[in-house]
């Protein structure tokens, strides 16, 4: 019992240590953005299309080697990808044009989607459905921890060396976690992986993938999680240049609005997990959404002055962690163990679809001033707004599919 709880926290851990880098490097792209203007000739605008490109090409990938993913070994899989990931972000230093830039980091997102989705079935076969909560909530700190750690030290890098070593740290921090995963990754028994056979649904055998891709309930979580990340990354990719440019918020002081942020969200989605897991699952959706709805209206229809710039900053990264926290917890009760990697994949597929769209959306529907302020932010806002109406009656219809799905089941077992 020592052993398999040993196991599940080294796991844990490493799948975090994966979620932070991974979700890191995407997300300093977007406040050097100002750098990469200044330094290389980048667009402000076209700062969604990097972001947004590697994240269609991670799905793209995704997509494609979902139904082969759960044949191979977690580990090999797992440190193949994250290498070549972390030696094509390397190569992004070496960018001269907005061009060569964008096409590098692209590649290197393409490594992203199977790699998460690796991740996620790495935790799900570790833990029971009644922890599930947690752990998710756990893993996806690494999104927090991305926004304290990884951003804040590549802004420094950037502004006291140059963008480059940003890239190169990223790269180096991947090379050598991937020495980690080879040398601590653990090895799931059986039994482990069959824990949850009983709380998922499609859980029989003779359910092939095409069955699980054709079911409601796995409509149901994909429309979730879409609909979830495209509201929010409509905002995402251009909070950095809004900041600065639209509200005049100091460039020095970015570091520390993503540091406070991390903080934050890593304490709501500790909360959100635990009351996921104790069954308060609809109040806490409804919670987070009006929080999200409060928060995006007053940050960017509104246009705060500069000493609420920080609230709103620190609110909106806890509430948005928290609910995607909520978001992969409950989608991952839906997946037979036999095809959880597929699974994780076809929704990080989802999630990085919908990112990449409301990212190029974003940035064709944007305009720059001649003082370099983006206008036409208060509309997107609406959309994101919209998004979030909609995804707790989608998490209801899910939650009652699925336990018709298992009702249907039941009743055909002898």
């Amino acid at each position: 019992m020592g052993s398999k709880t040993n196991h599940q926290g080294t796991l844990l851990r490493l799948a975090l240590l994966i979620n932070m880098l991974s979700v890191g490097t995407l997300m300093m792209i977007m406040p050097l953005g100002p750098d990469l203007v200044r330094d290389i000739g980048l667009a402000g605008e076209q700062v969604g299309l990097i972001s947004g490109g590697a994240t269609l090409g991670s799905a793209l990938i995704g997509f494609l080697l979902a139904p082969y993913l759960d044949k191979f070994d977690r580990k090999k899989s797992l440190v193949f990808f994250l290498v070549s990931r972390s030696v094509f972000i390397l190569l992004c230093s070496w960018s001269e044009s907005p061009v060569q830039l964008i096409v590098v980091f692209v590649i290197a997102g393409c490594f992203s989607g199977p790699l998460n989705g690796l991740v996620m079935a790495s935790v799900i076969d570790a833990t029971r459905v009644e922890e599930r909560g947690r752990a998710m909530a756990f893993v996806a700190s690494g999104f927090s921890l991305a926004a304290i750690l990884v951003v804040p030290v590549s802004l420094l890098i950037a502004q006291y060396s140059s963008w480059q070593m940003a890239f190169i740290l990223s790269g180096v921090l991947g090379l050598v976690l991937a020495g980690i995963l080879q040398l601590c990754f653990p090895k799931l028994s059986q039994p482990q992986q069959n824990t949850t056979q009983a709380s998922g649904s499609l859980s029989q055998p003779s359910q092939g993938l095409k069955a699980m891709v054709l079911s409601l309930p796995f409509a149901l979580s994909i429309a979730m999680t879409s609909i979830a990340i495209f509201g929010h990354f409509l905002l995402v990719p251009n909070i950095s240049t809004y900041f600065q440019f639209n509200l005049s918020f100091p460039r020095e002081e970015i570091s520390y609005l993503y540091f406070f942020g991390g903080i934050a969200s890593i304490l709501a989605m500790r909360w959100s997990g635990k009351l996921l897991d104790r069954g308060f699952l609809i109040s806490t959706f409804s919670s987070l959404t009006l929080l999200v709805i409060a928060v995006v209206y007053t940050g960017f229809v509104y246009q705060p002055n500069s000493v609420l710039i920080y609230v709103i900053f620190i609110l909106f990264m806890a509430s948005s962690s928290a609910r995607s926290a909520m978001v992969s917890a409950v989608v991952s009760r839906c997946p037979p163990p036999q095809f959880r990697a597929a699974f994780m994949s076809y929704q990080s597929t989802a999630s990085n679809v919908a990112a990449g769209l409301a990212s190029v959306v974003s940035s064709l529907y944007l305009s720059t001033a001649s003082n370099h302020q983006l206008q036409g932010i208060d509309e997107l806002a609406g959309l994101t707004i919209l998004c979030s109406l909609v995804i707790p009656v989608i998490a209801i219809c899910f939650l009652i599919s699925l336990q018709n799905q298992r009702a249907r089941m039941q009743q055909k077992q002898p």
